[in-house]
């Protein structure tokens, strides 16, 4: 039963069963065969575009120029040259593949708007020639006389239209299931990561984009023979948006979506020019009213009414998991032939921004099989010298010599294909794709066959397996089949070490990957980086010193782009200059009793929370919570990760709305109110992540923010004085802490009267921390704080009171001193050695 269901609800079968049964509707209602036919033709041509808009997320405005020009190579092939319908098919066919490669290679250097701009320039051109070369194209009159001598019934040709026009479609629903196809749609989502497994970005956009021309020639060409005749109004910017209005109003994330939309547009425009020439009135209003209510069009919205909320480019099922998982470190054979002797030498990088040197004459050697870790304060240059090794940031000077060979010049792709592979200080994964396709697709970069275009992707040799067992290495098996933004920040953290040990690295640089993780997590991904690092050679960034301290063979210390020293650890451990820089104040640490906090008294509760439900789509996070924060007080929110504290604060400031439940600020009901709304009572949020706007400089950033009754520019810059020396420096240049500075300082320049700090010491250097620290402290003065975060120590030594979540529920709730001396209660709820 089950194969036969597959088969009756397969795209394909389906399109076909339209396609037949429409030449004997149509004349019912008023139209003809013809008009069929043409909605046929035209399903193809949105199906060919929505390889490069849905798949691959390019909008291209320029896919009529290859519609007509197909269109006038099939005409005048037939009136000049064969004097055969299925040869000049193939002529315009191929003469569409053909401009596709050279109008490829000439605009794929540029991005969004100005890639868009140039395809609809492109249209416009062909327009044009087409219009004025009246010699060769019959100019305004067009091409007539063509015939199908051997397809004279409109009925006939239908049928043989629709042949060719289901095989392209097929064809393009194997690419998308190829190793190809799957490679478009993590491009889609995040092209830098796909970079950073070893593909050819360029090339596979190039590829998909002479792939895309094929099929729109091939439309075009059937459309010649179809009407009899070629113009040159196919060819004009006034239908270059045809293709974009079709794959809007059936869907862009759905396969057949195109298909509804050709029936939609064809047969709208049909009937409604019949009844007045001022038709296209009434489809935009169409148009704009499917946009506002349902931007996934009509496949969307039969997907709401059946309770489907995944896209469906793509089969939706993923390959079985075998019944036995395996560790990788439970499989022996995972040696690296990397040999002994240095893997990677590092000497004389230099790079600037500016007059802001981030590395200045750095020397570097990595030996073979050594756990080798690189700390530094934030700022100190880590990260840049992870993008200038993987080849995603030019150096200045210098050289880099990757197991004897010079790498110095060579593009991203080919660095990671020779052996090294990342992870991203900022979580960089396939949004919408499953955590199971994310793995497979960076396993499959080692795949001899990863960009077949008509392979079977999930029937890769071995592919799938290794990403079953990475999942299980990780501990995201349960996961696999969940969207990757549905999972919790730290479940990512994972995502992204599997994702990096997929492409069976040499090398491994893991750029902070304890970040946002619980103890329990840290302590079990700092064992798995210590195995690892028996059969690779791994190069960390860390901030979690004591975990560096206890993991590292040799560590390198970076300051202000300089390395101030070099060594084991334990002579790192006492290295004055490193404690200078790093620690801050020659490596004394900050007394617990610096945190002051308010005194134990009854305060009137200022946010209330009773019963709250909330998730995301169909998957609940949150089980009846209830919370409350006192005006003046510090509240710490814990939990071991993806229990649902960040789901928790993102409801607080609505940008999830409850399924039941009552959120009460202030007096008054804020439970279904809009996050501006929420801000504008009195109540803040630092994200996660910390979320500036990167191209603005840092006092753009709090300008855009200031409201009156907020706190004024003088007061943030006293607040954090690193703030007022960067307040012209752009926010993609400033480091982590100063990010978060510039976080904090934004939420303040409206007025609150509570604040929701989302793990506020995430990734920051000890010393970072203490200034973070300090600045809380002063805050809790003029505000309430509810705050989230993975250092238990740090925060109980903070908070008056503590809240412990557990999968979505509220474990316990007390005052703040208690649970500090309760141990037990710690090591039960969060995992805490």
């Amino acid at each position: 039963m089950k194969p036969a269901r597959r088969l009756t609800l397969h795209p394909i079968l389906v399109a076909g069963i339209v396609f037949a049964v429409l030449p004997f509707i149509l004349p019912r209602i008023g139209s003809t065969t013809s008009l069929a036919t043409e909605i046929a033709i035209y399903a193809l041509y949105g199906v060919g575009f929505n390889l490069l808009l849905g798949y691959t997320g390019m909008v291209s405005f320029g896919a009529s120029a290859f519609f007509g020009a197909a269109s006038y190579a099939a005409g005048l092939a037939v009136l000049h040259l064969f004097d055969n319908m299925y040869l000049s098919i193939v002529f315009g066919t191929v003469t569409a593949a053909v401009l596709g490669l050279i109008i490829g290679l000439l605009i794929l250097r540029r991005r969004g708007i100005y890639f868009s701009l140039l395809t609809l320039a492109f249209t416009q051109l062909f327009y044009e020639i087409a219009f004025k070369w009246t010699d060769l194209t019959g100019g305004e009159n067009g091409l007539q006389g063509i015939s199908r001598a051997s397809l004279m019934s409109p009925l006939a040709y239908h049928f043989f239209v629709v042949a060719i026009v289901l095989a392209g479609m097929y064809a393009i629903w194997r690419v998308a299931h190829s190793p190809f196809g799957r490679v478009l749609q993590a491009l889609r989502d995040n092209e830098e990561r796909v970079r950073c497994l070893g593909y050819d970005t360029k090339r596979t956009k190039l590829v998909a984009f002479v792939v895309s021309a094929t099929v729109i020639g091939l439309a075009g060409s059937l459309l010649t023979f179809l009407i009899q005749s070629v113009y040159a109004d196919n060819l004009n910017w006034q239908h270059a948006g045809d293709p974009v209005m079709m794959t809007i109003l059936g869907g862009i994330h759905h396969f057949l979506g195109p298909t509804w939309g050709a029936v939609i547009f064809i047969l709208l425009s049909d009937q409604l020019s019949s009844i007045t020439e001022h038709w296209w009135l009434f489809f935009g209003a169409i148009l704009i009213a499917f946009i506002l209510l349902s931007p996934e069009g009509l496949s969307g919205l039969w997907l709401r009414l059946v309770g489907g909320q995944r896209w469906t480019l793509t089969a939706d099922a993923i390959p079985p998991r075998p019944s036995q998982l395996r560790s990788l470190l439970d499989i022996e054979d995972t040696a690296s032939a990397a040999g002994d002797g240095v893997v990677l030498e590092v000497s004389g990088l230099s790079k600037r921004f500016g007059s802001l040197v981030v590395a200045d004459n750095v020397e570097l050697k990595v030996k073979a099989r050594t756990l080798h870790s690189l700390i530094g304060p934030n700022g100190a240059g880590k990260t840049t010298f992870f993008n200038m090794l993987t080849g995603l940031l030019p150096n200045d000077g210098g050289r880099l010599r990757f197991r004897g060979r010079d790498i110095t010049r060579m593009p991203a792709h080919q660095r990671i294909d020779a052996g090294l592979a990342r992870s991203f200080q900022i979580v960089s994964v396939f949004t919408n794709l499953t955590v199971f396709e994310t793995v497979r697709v960076a396993a499959q970069a080692r795949s001899p066959y990863r960009m077949s275009l008509w392979r079977d992707a999930y029937r890769l040799a071995g592919v799938c397996d290794k990403a079953w067992t990475l999942l299980a290495t990780v501990g995201l098996a349960e996961r696999a089949h969940e969207l990757c933004s549905n999972l919790a920040h730290g479940e990512q953290r994972l995502l992204e070490i599997a994702v990096a040990l997929a492409t069976a690295p040499e090398l491994l640089l893991l750029d902070e990957p304890l970040a946002g993780l619980g103890d329990a997590d840290r302590e079990r991904i700092g064992t798995l980086i210590r195995e690892l690092s028996h059969s690779h050679t791994v190069l960390l960034i860390e901030h979690d010193i004591d975990r560096v301290l206890s993991l590292s063979d040799r560590i390198t210390v970076l300051h202000q782009g300089h390395v101030i020293a070099e060594g084991e650890p334990f002579a790192i451990a006492d290295d004055p200059k490193v404690l200078e820089a790093y620690l801050g104040r020659h490596g004394t640490r900050r007394s617990q009793q610096a945190a002051i906090k308010t005194a134990a008294r009854k305060r009137p509760p200022l946010l209330t929370i009773k019963g709250i439900h909330a998730g995301y789509n169909s998957s609940r996070i949150l089980h009846g919570i209830d919370l409350e924060v006192r005006e003046g007080e510090v509240v710490a929110l814990l939990g071991r990760n993806g229990v649902g504290k960040t789901t928790a604060l993102q409801t607080i400031m609505g940008l999830l709305r409850p399924t039941k439940g009552s959120i009460t600020f202030a007096g008054s009901d804020i439970t279904s109110l809009s996050p501006d709304r929420i801000n504008r009572r009195g109540i803040a949020i630092v994200p996660e992540g910390r979320r500036i706007f990167p191209n603005l400089t840092v006092a753009e950033n709090l300008a855009l923010a200031e409201r009156e009754g907020g706190w004024s520019l003088d007061e943030i810059y006293a607040l954090f004085p690193k703030l007022r020396m960067r307040e012209n420096a752009r926010g993609e240049n400033l480091s982590g802490g100063e990010r978060q500075m510039l976080a904090i300082g934004r939420a303040l320049c409206a007025p609150q009267k509570l604040i929701l700090l989302d793990e506020p010491f995430e990734g920051l250097a000890p010393s970072v921390v203490a200034e973070v620290l300090a600045a809380i402290e002063q805050l809790r003065h003029r505000t309430s704080i509810l705050l989230v975060e993975h250092k238990v120590d740090l925060v109980l030594d903070l908070a008056d009171r503590a809240y412990i979540m557990v999968n979505g529920q509220i474990s316990y709730a007390g005052d703040s001193t208690a649970l500090q001396n309760d141990i037990e209660t710690q090591n039960r709820l969060l995992g805490v050695a």
